[in-house]
Formats: structure tokens, C-alpha cells, sequence
């Protein structure tokens, strides 16, 4: 019913990928995360959200998932005073019953890929969509402002409140999961073009992986993309609509009958 398929490339930065990226697709799951933090502690932090969302325990709900993985980092942060401060980002999606429940924490984006046209699913726990609300904002001023890379809520610091979505899916749908190195450097609409030319979800991971570094690649990135191939939610109404037509049919059928009879009878009564 899902096809999943991810691509994580360093960039064209010095030092270690603190991305981190996985699925599971027997629980119709994928993930991106973010790591932050001096050294490798980036890539730990990213790495306790990986092992975290693949742990089977609880797997119904994403947003005590993260919940899990933030609890793991600050232990394990508590234990070697080189990993303090390491906190990562989140961006989860698991498709149940024809629904994609999305989660996220951080400044790592969901979007989906229907019909042709991309719309985004997360909104970034980030200063300047904060600023948005105050201040109109441009796409480009966004882009260049000095504190675009300042995310207001992270696993691993702080008391995070995961986000959360649920999107009715349509036979055909692709969920784009990503880190802030594709979005970054890619806008939306950059995004669509290469989305438009893919064959597949692994031949877009590796399409939107090399436009980010085409495009300057300064930063980790990070693409998962999950190919919804079940009935759609609509589908499923339009076949219980179906349905009910043809058993109103049915019961119409019979009360003009019985309504025949009854005429038919009152004729002879009235002789």
C-alpha cells in the first residue's frame, strides 16, 4: 500500500551528517531529524530520535514518540558532558487507515505531492514564523534574514510540544518529508519541478538531494518520500454512497409495489 524511499547526503559542509533519516514500511512510517549541536553531538541527538521512532513500543501514537526520543536525549546528555546542548529536530509521518498523521518538531517540513501541485503540511517552530505573524514577511526576506536557521522548539531542550496533522490521502499521494538543507535551498516551487520530473520516490530523493547541492548544498540534507498506493478516503465514501443508492433502489422498488397493491385493492373495494 506504501512505497518508501530517502536519500541524506553531508552537503557541501565540513564535519559529520547530523541528519538522520529511516522508515519501517510493514508500520507505514518514515522520518526525518535534524540533530543540532557542537561536534557530533548533532548526529547523537538525530540518532536517539532514529533508534527512538523505530522502537515498536507505542507505535499508534507519533507524538508520544517524540516525546520518548526528547526524554532519551536530555538522559543521555546528562550522562557525558560533551553531548550537552545536543537537541535534534523531527518530521514524521505513518499513514493509518487511508490517513497520514503527521508530527513534527523543529523546522524540519512535511509536504504533500498530489495531482501535480505541492502543498506544505508543517508550519516551522522557527523565530522568523514567528516574526510572520507580527511582520509581513516575503519568501525572500525570510531567506536572508540572520535569524532564519533559530528554531523555537527542538527534542532535547526545553519542553517541546510536538505539532501534529492527519491529511486524508488519495491513491496516488506522496508525502515529502525533509531537513532544512532541502528546504533551505530549494523553494517550493523548485521542489514541484523536481517532483514533476520523478519517476519514483527513490529517483526523487536522489533528484531533490542533488538540486539542494546544485543550489549551494551549505548544510546537511535530507529527503524521505512516502508513495500512498491504497483507496483513497474519498473513494471509500463514493463506494458506500454506491452502495446505499442501490439498496434505496432496492427498498423503492418495493414500497411502490406495496403501493400498487393498495391502489389495485381500493379499486375492487370501491366495486
Amino acid at each position: 500500500m506504501t512505497s518508501i524511499a530517502g536519500l541524506t547526503d553531508p552537503g557541501h559542509r565540513a564535519g559529520e551528517n547530523q541528519d538522520a533519516i529511516g522508515w519501517d514500511a510493514a508500520r507505514s512510517l518514515a522520518f526525518v531529524a535534524d540533530g543540532l549541536g557542537g561536534h557530533a553531538s548533532g548526529q547523537v541527538a538525530s540518532g536517539i530520535v532514529k533508534q527512538s521512532l523505530l522502537d515498536p513500543v507505542d507505535t499508534s501514537n507519533l507524538g508520544a514518540a517524540a516525546l520518548r526520543a526528547h526524554a532519551a536525549i536530555v538522559q543521555a546528555a546528562e550522562k557525558e558532558d560533551h553531548l550537552h546542548g545536543m537537541a535534534s529536530t523531527l518530521v514524521a509521518a505513518q499513514i493509518v487507515s487511508r490517513v497520514a498523521q503527521i508530527v513534527w518538531v523543529g523546522d524540519s517540513r512535511a509536504y504533500l505531492w498530489r495531482g501535480g501541485a505541492i502543498s506544505r503540511l508543517t508550519r516551522d517552530h522557527s523565530l522568523v514564523e514567528e516574526l510572520r505573524e507580527l511582520t509581513p514577511l516575503s519568501e525572500t526576506q525570510v531567506r536572508v534574514h540572520p535569524q532564519r536557521n533559530a528554531v523555537t522548539n527542538v527534542l532535547g531542550a526545553g519542553t517541546p510540544v510536538p505539532s501534529m496533522a492527519e491529511i486524508p490521502l488519495r491513491k496516488g499521494d506522496w508525502i515529502l518529508l525533509c531537513s532544512d538543507g532541502l528546504s533551505g535551498e530549494l523553494r517550493d516551487e523548485a521542489i514541484a519541478v523536481v517532483l514533476a520530473s520523478a519517476l519514483s520516490p527513490a529517483d526523487a530523493a536522489e533528484r531533490l538531494i542533488a538540486a539542494a547541492l546544485a543550489a549551494g548544498g551549505h548544510d546537511n540534507v535530507s529527503a524521505v518520500i512516502v508513495k500512498y498506493d491504497g483507496p483513497s478516503k474519498r473513494d471509500l465514501w463514493l463506494k458506500i454512497d454506491e452502495g446505499a443508492v442501490g439498496w434505496l433502489a432496492v427498498l423503492g422498488g418495493v414500497v411502490l409495489a406495496v403501493l400498487l397493491a393498495s391502489v389495485v385493492m381500493w379499486i375492487r373495494h370501491k366495486r
